[in-house]
C-alpha cells in the first residue's frame, strides 16, 4: 500500500470513528465518569491501532484513581497515555479547533481549559476533581504546552494541588516514540504533519510509569520531585 492510499483510509476510518463516538457521547450523558473513561480508552485503542501506532509500557500502570503527569511532545500523547489506562485528559482549549484530534478529545471527554485565562483554569479544575471523587483518573500534561522533548519544562502546579485536595495519588510517566517525526512542536502547523504522520506504516510509542510520589512536602515540593522523576524515566535533563 503506498503512502498516499495509506493516508486516505486511515483519514477516513478517523472521521467515522469519531462521528461515531460524537454520537455515542451525546446519547449517553447520563453514563459515569468511570464508565466514560473506559469508553474512551476503547475508542483510543482504536484510533492508535487504524494509525499503525503500537503502544508499550514499561513500569507499573496506575490502579484506580490517580492524578497522572507525563511530558508532552505530540498531539497523539493523550490518545497514547488514555489508550492504557483509562482517563480524562486536561487539555489547553486550542486543541479544540484542532482538525480531526479537536473532534476526537471532544468525544474522548477531555477537559478544554484556556491558557492565562484564571477563571477557565478554576472550571476545569473543578470538572477534573468530580472526576477524580467519582474513581476516575485524570491526565495531565504539566508543561503546558508540547515540546521537542530534549528536555522536560517547568510544570505549572494546579493539577498537583487538587491531587492534595482530592487525596489522589500523583502518577509520573514520560512518553516517547520510536520516530523523533512524530513529534509537534513550536510553530508547526497541524494539517501538513497530521498528513504526513498518517503515511508511516508503524510507529512505536512508548509509556514509562514510574512509582505514585510520596507526599512529604509542599505542592510546590511535589512539582519539582514529579517534574524530576518524569525527566528520570525519559533518560533526559529537566
Amino acid at each position: 500500500m503506498t503512502g498516499g492510499v495509506r493516508c486516505i483510509r486511515r483519514i477516513s476510518a478517523f472521521i467515522a470513528i469519531t462521528s461515531a463516538l460524537a454520537a455515542q457521547a451525546r446519547s449517553a450523558r447520563s453514563v459515569g465518569p468511570v464508565e466514560r473513561t473506559q469508553r474512551a480508552q476503547r475508542a483510543a485503542c482504536r484510533l492508535l491501532a487504524i494509525h499503525g501506532i503500537d503502544v508499550r509500557v514499561i513500569g507499573p500502570r496506575p490502579q484506580g484513581r490517580a492524578v497522572v503527569v507525563t511530558n508532552h511532545v505530540s498531539y497523539l500523547d493523550p490518545l497514547v497515555v488514555g489508550s492504557v489506562i483509562p482517563c480524562a485528559t486536561l487539555a489547553k482549549s486550542e486543541a479544540r479547533r484542532w482538525p480531526l484530534v479537536g473532534d476526537a478529545l471532544v468525544a474522548l471527554g477531555a477537559i478544554f481549559v484556556r491558557r492565562g485565562d484564571a477563571v477557565s483554569g478554576a472550571v476545569a479544575l473543578l470538572k477534573a476533581r468530580r472526576i477524580l471523587l467519582a474513581g476516575a483518573s485524570v491526565l495531565n500534561f504539566p508543561e503546558g504546552t508540547t515540546t521537542w522533548g530534549a528536555a522536560v519544562g517547568p510544570f505549572r502546579p494546579g493539577v498537583f494541588g487538587l491531587a492534595r485536595i482530592t487525596g489522589v495519588d500523583v502518577v509520573p510517566g514520560h512518553v516517547s516514540y520510536d520516530d523523533p517525526r512524530a513529534h509537534w512542536f513550536g510553530g508547526q502547523t497541524f494539517v501538513p504533519h497530521y498528513l504526513a504522520l498518517s503515511r508511516f506504516p508503524r510507529l512505536v510509542a512508548t509509556v514509562r510509569f514510574g512509582a505514585p510520589l510520596v507526599r512529604d512536602g509542599s505542592d510546590r515540593s511535589m512539582v519539582e520531585r514529579a517534574r524530576e522523576t518524569v525527566a528520570a524515566l525519559g533518560g533526559i535533563p529537566c
